[in-house]
């Protein structure tokens, strides 16, 4: 190896051998770029996740509660229901995730205004919609559908 190196050939040949490890290595980083800049970034489906959360909520008995507790007027078990349902919401959603609840009456059409979770807050026209029927409040016929909006703030 010595000798190749001393030779004028030899040291032809590491240039060369050089060169074309660094060609290599150029291809491949460039290859690699390119690759990443134009694989799209997915989407995450936050209407599944949030509709999965609601069906949670449903089987846990989180919205009829709340539905009851409007009902009979306690504020006390109103805000608790408000609480559960919007740690499990916020939970679903990414740190930048924000959302505004609200139910209406099918029977009547009309909002049920204590059921609101973030009323003041804007809906942008890129929140994701979700609306969730439920048909019964604790074993008896009450149509409700609860509408919940989810947007990510900053995007």
């Amino acid at each position: 190896m010595n000798r190749l190196l001393h030779s004028k050939k030899g040291q032809l040949f590491v240039i060369e051998s050089f060169i074309a490890v660094s060609v290599m290595i150029i291809m491949v980083t460039a290859l690699y770029q390119v690759q990443v800049s134009t694989t799209p970034t997915p989407k995450p489906d936050y209407a599944s996740s949030i509709d999965a959360v609601m069906e949670s909520l449903d089987k846990n008995g989180e919205l009829d509660e709340l539905i009851s507790a409007i009902i009979s007027n306690q504020a006390n078990r109103i805000a608790a229901a408000k609480n559960s349902i919007t740690n499990a919401i916020y939970a679903t959603l990414p740190d930048n995730g924000d959302f505004v609840m609200y139910c209406t009456n099918v029977t009547s059409g009309s909002i049920i205004s204590e059921s609101w979770i973030h009323e003041k807050l804007t809906i942008p026209s890129d929140a994701i919609g979700i609306d969730y029927l439920i048909l019964e409040v604790n074993g008896n016929f009450a149509p409700y559908v609860f509408h919940v909006y989810a947007w990510i703030k900053g995007v």
